[in-house]
This record gives structure tokens, C-alpha cells and sequence, in this order.
């Protein structure tokens, strides 16, 4: 059994009737404990010799910390098709410390509130300072090393854009796309301004620990704070390549807060896990938490029903994505004499095949493919 689905497992209707849990927090729970046991079902693979054997079902939770490599793969995989040759910047944007109660409490409304107004930022500084359509995607993580509650956007950003006439490919300096101070300055004035309007709709909800924020003066007094702090946007050394980047995402995408290799020690009463000390040379540290703390710890990352952590936008925008990359392609070539070959994706099939191998994707008996059958269980 998984260390992390073992921690959960532990009297877990006693957790969840003593600590107040959305559904889908209850729901990441129940799927844990459940993942790939008989309680979620099973399936039969059948080859036509005439051998079969039964594999219990995946969750599919995208919490869970036992699925989601081979849909990472399939995601990897679609990207390539679209890839560009360009180096890439790594840029973070992250809200002060004294938001994230905020935020916590109002998960949907505020993390939809940093992918817009993250996207608008870097739209407009390439709009009127580059003169470009920027091509970048953005995704959400909300912890730190040590598990707590920290929201922050990882932006991902080809290293050049088109031209607003769409006629030619500019490239960007590899040192630095933006300078990060007028970024930051940007950033902040534009997430600003969006919070105080949605206060002023009255569709945020403040949660008791804030209460005094329910006066608009003091609310007023709290956003006049927040523009006097600065903002952290930090950017990251660029990567050379788009398969860099590629493999970088897809680590990333289908991440979840902890994994087991992480997990040093637990028992029924506590968990010991090693982090990364950012504020001491990044060194290798651990912590011990009670078991309760770890698992609440766990579920604070457990993100709002049907929401979409990674986004697109400029020319990778999921609308524009393919026709706009097949433009560049032809514009590099022109510029350039590059020829960028396109890379395929590969079927079903064929990479769950590569990724776990011929022996275990084929008939042991006669080497046959199997046949799937997901209506036993």
C-alpha cells in the first residue's frame, strides 16, 4: 500500500466527522483509501489465447498520489506537437502572505482573479513594450516544501512573439524577457484593483479570523497595505529548449503536494517527511508532524471541483494553439532557415506499452496484446 494512502487510511471516519471537510476533500479521502484496491472495482485484461488476468481500477483522482503518470505522459505527448524552437522563461508570481486566508476561503474566485490578472499582465507589457503576441501558459500550486498553504503561478513563456502585424518572429533576450521590478509593479496594481472590485460585489467571502475587513474602511486600509508591500515575481533561469520545458511541465502539471519518496517515517500517531529549507541554502531538512496536522495539511491543496489548473494563452491559447504555432514554424524557417520537425503523438497503446514495458503490456503466454473489459468489477 502507498505511505500516503497508509496515512489516510488511519480512522478515517473519525477525521472526517471531527474536522469541518468540503466534498471534494471528502471525496480525495475516500478515493485515496480506495485506489486500485477491490473497493474501486476491476477490470479484466483478456488475450485471445485464452489467458486473463484481473487488475483492480485507478481512481483517477487527480489528489490521488498513486494515478496520473500515464495522463501526464499523454500530456507531454500533445504538447510536442505544438512545440516551437525558442528558449523559454520561468517566471513565478506570488501573492503577499497576508492574502492567503483570503484566498483560502474564497479558492475559485481569487485563483480565477491571479490567472487573469497574471495573463493581462504579461499581454500588455508584450503588447506595448515588445510588440508582440506572447505565447505562455500558467499554473497553479498552492504549498511550500513543508506543506502549507502558499498560492503561487509557475508562467512558462516562449522566449520570443509574434509581431502584432503576425508577419514575423521576435525573440527575446535570453537574459531576461521583462524587467521583473516593472512586472511586479503591474502585477500588483492590476490583482488589486480586481479584489477591490469584487469586494465592492460583494463576492467575497471574509473569513472570522478577518472579520474587521467586513468595514470598507478597513478594507480600504488592507488594500492601501498591500500596495505599499512589494510584490515577488521572480524569474528563473531560462530553459535552452522546448523538450526542457515540455518535461519540466509535465512534471508539474499532474504534481500533488507530497509524494512517498518524500515520507521518511509515520506511524498511527505522527509523519516525518524531508523539505528543502529555502531560507537556509536550500538544504535538506525534516519535520515531524502529528498525523491529523500532516493529513489537514494534505487537503488544504485540494483544488475547487472542475477546476482548470493549467491555461494557455497568446498564441498557445487552446484556440488559436495549432494554427498559430504552424505560422511560426513557417515563420522561423523563413527567418531562419530552421526546419522544426513536428513530433507525433504517440497512440494509446503504443505508450502505455513504452512506459510499462512489453512484459507487462502483453500476454506472458503467447505475447499477444490484451484486450480491455471494464465492465467486470
Amino acid at each position: 500500500m502507498n505511505k500516503i494512502q497508509s496515512i489516510v487510511s488511519v480512522n478515517p471516519q473519525e477525521y472526517m466527522t471531527s474536522h469541518h471537510l468540503s466534498f471534494q476533500q471528502i471525496k480525495v479521502i475516500n478515493n485515496i483509501i480506495s485506489c486500485q484496491t477491490q473497493s474501486m472495482g476491476s477490470h479484466r485484461l483478456v488475450c485471445e489465447c485464452g489467458h486473463e488476468k484481473i487488475v483492480n481500477n485507478s481512481c483517477h483522482n487527480r489528489h490521488c498520489p498513486i494515478c496520473g503518470n500515464f495522463k501526464k505522459e499523454m500530456w507531454i505527448q500533445k504538447q510536442q506537437e505544438t512545440t516551437i524552437h525558442s528558449h523559454y522563461f520561468h517566471l513565478v508570481f506570488t501573492i503577499p502572505s497576508e492574502l492567503r486566508s483570503l484566498t483560502y476561503f474564497n479558492q475559485k474566485i481569487l485563483y480565477n482573479l491571479l490567472y487573469d490578472v497574471t495573463s493581462k499582465t504579461i499581454l500588455d507589457l508584450s503588447h506595448n513594450q515588445l510588440s508582440t503576441i506572447p505565447g505562455f501558459s500558467l499554473l497553479l500550486h498552492t504549498w511550500s516544501q513543508t506543506l502549507t498553504y502558499h498560492p503561487h503561478l509557475h508562467c512558462i513563456l516562449a522566449g520570443g512573439g509574434l509581431s502584432l502585424d503576425q508577419t514575423r518572429f521576435k525573440s527575446f533576450k535570453k537574459k531576461f524577457f521583462l524587467p521583473v521590478k516593472m512586472i511586479s509593479k503591474v502585477f500588483k496594481a492590476k490583482y488589486l484593483e480586481g479584489l477591490k472590485l469584487l469586494y465592492e460585489d460583494k463576492k467575497l467571502t471574509v473569513p472570522n479570523k478577518l472579520a474587521y475587513l467586513n468595514q470598507q474602511d478597513a478594507f480600504k486600509n488592507f488594500v492601501n497595505e498591500l500596495y505599499m508591500k512589494d510584490w515577488v515575481v521572480y524569474c528563473k533561469k531560462a530553459f535552452k529548449s522546448a523538450s526542457h520545458v515540455i518535461n519540466y511541465l509535465g512534471r508539474y502539471t499532474h504534481k500533488i503536494a507530497i509524494y512517498d519518496n518524500r515520507i521518511k517515517y509515520f506511524d498511527e500517531y505522527t509523519v516525518t517527511f524531508e523539505y528543502h529549507d529555502r531560507s537556509d541554502h536550500n538544504k535538506r531538512k525534516e519535520l515531524t508532524l502529528q498525523r491529523e496536522e500532516f493529513i489537514r495539511r494534505f487537503l488544504d491543496h485540494v483544488l475547487p471541483y472542475r477546476f482548470t489548473k493549467i491555461r494557455h494563452y497568446g498564441f498557445l491559447s487552446n484556440r488559436l494553439r495549432h494554427q498559430k504555432t504552424e505560422l511560426i514554424r513557417k515563420l522561423i524557417e523563413q527567418q531562419r532557415g530552421i526546419v522544426i520537425p513536428i513530433i507525433k503523438a504517440l497512440d494509446k497503446e503504443s505508450l502505455l506499452t513504452k512506459l510499462i514495458g512489453e512484459k507487462k503490456a502483453c500476454c506472458p503466454i503467447c505475447g499477444g496484446s490484451f484486450h480491455y473489459y471494464y465492465e467486470y468489477g
